[in-house]
């Protein structure tokens, strides 16, 4: 079996490539034979024929197979993630991404609260919709005893309008009194003018906040390394890596309250949910100060990864799909 799978990034350092690399990874232990096309990265890759096609991303591709006269014959299944469920496809859909969808052999999302959002573009597509749960995929290790006398907060999130990467800095203002040696590193790439030059003004005026730019997956675990504390602030998400990952790792983290954190933490429990800044605060006191709890959450998040998060299985899950499209 020859599986082709559409990617909207490869090469560069984003979520859909950390997930694509992953999959392909683990299709390829099991013996599948796997190409990829990153449709929005401007090198030129070789487009085979396959047996199955696999989407990540409906709305992005069916945008770039507009402009570059690109049709399907081949069965092919779509996975939606966190910006076409949550956000584009909350609009009205456009005949070709109803026809994209309606046409697949399989729908597959992250979560049970975007299998309903499916439900509700079209009930008919309900049958087809298949939870498939992203996973940590962990190729390094921590190998620093990580220390709590002085906070190191880490937030991974590419600079754009949903990642709402500056919503805490009200309570960071607070915190840095009580913890004047508080560090906030942002790691991310610049996906937005805006937010660059937002993120740029808030940083000037405050030594402890500092914007390291962007960070390939690969080397990532140096910025784990050097943290104690991992934030999650966005509006909207698929399933973000970023929070498996620390929870893997035994960081503590504190994500805001949507569905897709909702579907990786229970709160106080494997981590913390936040609603208002007074809780982000309350959640940051309770793991600087309480250590007792801090590492229960850390080793039951630890625990919970690791008998959820199998990225063989997930590949498992998916060649399953292939061979029924």
């Amino acid at each position: 079996m020859h599986i082709l799978l559409f990617t909207p990034y490869f090469n560069q350092p984003r979520g859909n490539s950390t997930t694509s690399k992953r999959i392909i990874h683990f299709l390829q232990k099991e013996g599948i034979q796997t190409s990829v096309f990153p449709y929005l990265e401007k090198d030129p890759w070789h487009l085979p024929q396959t047996d199955v096609v696999h989407i990540l991303h409906a709305t992005r591709f069916v945008s770039w197979a507009q402009e570059n006269h690109y049709a399907i014959n081949q069965p092919y299944i779509v996975t939606m993630g966190g910006t076409d469920i949550n956000l584009d496809l909350q609009s009205p859909m456009s005949e070709d991404i109803y026809a994209l969808l309606d046409m697949a052999s399989f729908i597959t999302v992250f979560t049970q609260d975007a299998a309903w959002k499916v439900g509700h573009l079209s009930k008919d597509w309900l049958n087809k919709t298949v939870v498939i749960p992203q996973t940590a995929w962990i190729s390094w290790n921590i190998t620093m005893k990580t220390q709590y006398d002085e906070p190191q907060i880490l937030l991974p999130a590419g600079l754009r309008p949903v990642k709402d990467v500056l919503q805490v800095i009200p309570a960071l203002d607070d915190l840095i009194i009580s913890y004047p040696n508080l560090h906030f590193t942002l790691l991310g790439a610049n996906l937005s003018d805006q937010v660059y030059h937002q993120v740029m003004e808030a940083s000037r005026n405050r030594p402890w906040f500092t914007y390291a730019g962007v960070v390939p997956y690969e080397i990532m675990t140096n910025w784990y390394n050097l943290s104690n504390i991992v934030i999650n602030t966005s509006i909207s998400e698929g399933q973000p890596l970023a929070v498996m990952e620390a929870m893997a790792m035994g960081k503590p983290v504190i994500a805001r309250k949507i569905p897709a954190n909702e579907s990786l933490i229970l709160h106080n429990q494997t981590g913390w949910l936040y609603e208002t800044l007074d809780q982000f605060k309350e959640a940051f006191h309770t793991i600087m100060s309480n250590p007792a709890h801090r590492e229960q959450v850390i080793q039951q998040a630890k625990e919970w990864i690791r008998q959820s998060s199998s990225p063989a299985q997930e590949a498992a899950q998916y060649i399953e799909l292939y061979k029924r499209s």
